[in-house]
């Protein structure tokens, strides 16, 4: 009699596992691996990665691990190291947390705890600019085109650039061709059947033609259903026999029609919590979602943001170079927490070159002049006297709130590490 097998248990996925690294956000993008050792690193560790700073010292700054994370301090460098806004003193060192901002010379280098994928920046994804920071994007893009489904949700903030997501998905499920947005929210629910699906003749007073809809034009493409969390409850129904079986009925007709078409949802509200709310019906959250999609925000991939800049300005035909640009400026753009994403920072390169039309590049003082100053925890030089703000449970709810929930960001405006206001907060 043969013995009974032992039980295999589940396999968890592979999952490409992280390395520490600094990645590059300005003069040009890059990443490096942390030194192994504790010596002190300066101009040839960053020559050896392609970067020159003439203004970082052969021995400017240290990285010693502690732990599962690194510590920073400077070496005794000429120019001095900060360290999300804020100068190092002589003999000062500081934990770095995810996310936090390293200035050594002219060089601005976000820490990761676990960088994945290449030292190398990734090329853009259509019109999406992300050397480093839609790799998890990017990985469920590429999920998705394996998987074929009919029904993409894509969710983000506003001004994160859902649209060009949109596009990216049609490209990638080789709909990209014909790709029509429509802001469902925007329809008038008297016309909303008729705009979507058409209407057949006779089918009220005025209908003496037939004509068809947004759905049943794009025939063989795409069609991206832009703010569907603001769709009214009462029309939600409407879109059911559409995801459900690829079929329409436009307006007095009596047999419905069948379409081929890629349906892309996108949303910046909290559709889990509508449905909780009663507000979004759960089947049809459901159906949207077999296929779902996170766009990050700008302020939780800062290493991007000056490439982001780059091309935004290149769009609008605005100059915007390395070489002319201070990187005090890029720095306080960094440590600026983004809530209106890339819409905003295309606004504030504007408003900057009217301010300087002649620079090439961006100045403290224009930057400053949109975002306002650093503030209290900004410092002007090596052992500057400024230093973090005193934490108030006020000041850490309102700059919470102003950061959206995020706590990196929120960290890096009061110039405090995210260790510090997790304990402040009570989680860490």
């Amino acid at each position: 009699m043969a013995e009974t097998a032992g039980h295999r248990a589940p396999e968890p996925p592979s999952i490409q596992e992280g390395r520490p690294a600094v990645v590059c956000a300005f003069p040009r993008q890059t990443a490096l691996a942390l030194p192994l050792s504790e010596a002190a690193v300066g101009r040839e560790w960053l020559e050896a990665a392609g970067l020159a700073d003439t203004e970082v010292s052969t021995r400017h700054v240290r990285f010693a691990r502690a732990g599962r994370s690194f510590r920073v301090a400077d070496a005794g460098s000429r120019n001095g190291t900060w360290v999300d806004g804020t100068a190092l003193g002589a003999g000062e060192d500081v934990a770095l947390t995810d996310g936090a901002l390293v200035r050594i010379g002219r060089t601005l280098l976000v820490y990761r705890e676990a960088l994945r994928g290449p030292l190398e920046p990734d090329p853009p994804l259509g019109g999406m600019v992300g050397p480093y920071g839609l790799r998890d994007f990017r990985a469920g893009l590429a999920a998705i085109a394996r998987q074929r489904p009919q029904n993409v949700l894509i969710e983000g903030e506003t001004g994160a650039g859902k649209e060009l997501a949109a596009h990216a998905v049609a490209a990638a499920l080789e709909r990209g061709t014909r790709l029509v947005a429509v802001n469902v929210a925007g329809v008038a629910a008297g016309v909303f059947e008729v705009q979507l699906f058409g209407r057949v003749a006779g089918a009220y007073s005025d209908a003496r033609t037939p004509s068809k809809g947004v759905i049943a034009q794009h025939e063989g493409g795409a069609v991206l259903l832009d703010e569907v969390g603001e769709l009214p409850l009462d029309l939600q129904p409407k879109l059911l026999r559409l995801l459900d079986n690829r079929e329409i009925l436009p307006v007095g007709a009596t047999q419905p029609v069948r379409v081929d078409v890629l349906l892309i949802a996108a949303t910046n509200r909290d559709l889990e919590s509508l449905v909780a709310a009663g507000t979004f019906r759960r089947d049809l959250h459901a159906r949207l979602a077999m296929a779902r999609l996170v766009l990050p925000p700008l302020r939780d991939r800062p290493e991007d943001l000056f490439a982001v800049a780059q091309a935004l300005a290149a769009r609008e035909r605005l100059p915007l170079t390395s070489d002319a640009t201070e990187v005090e400026a890029v720095e306080r753009m960094l440590l600026y927490p983004w809530p209106s994403n890339t819409r905003e920072l295309a606004a504030v390169l504007r408003r900057a070159n009217a301010l300087d039309p002649e620079t090439r590049g961006l100045k403290l003082w224009t930057v400053e002049q949109v975002l306002g100053p650093t503030g209290p925890t900004g410092a002007s030089g090596p052992g500057g006297p400024n230093s973090p703000r005193a934490l108030s449970q006020q000041l850490v709810t309102a700059t919470l709130e102003e950061c959206g929930g995020s706590e990196a960001a929120a960290a890096r405006r009061l110039g405090v590490s995210r260790g510090k206001l997790r304990r402040f907060l009570g989680k860490g």
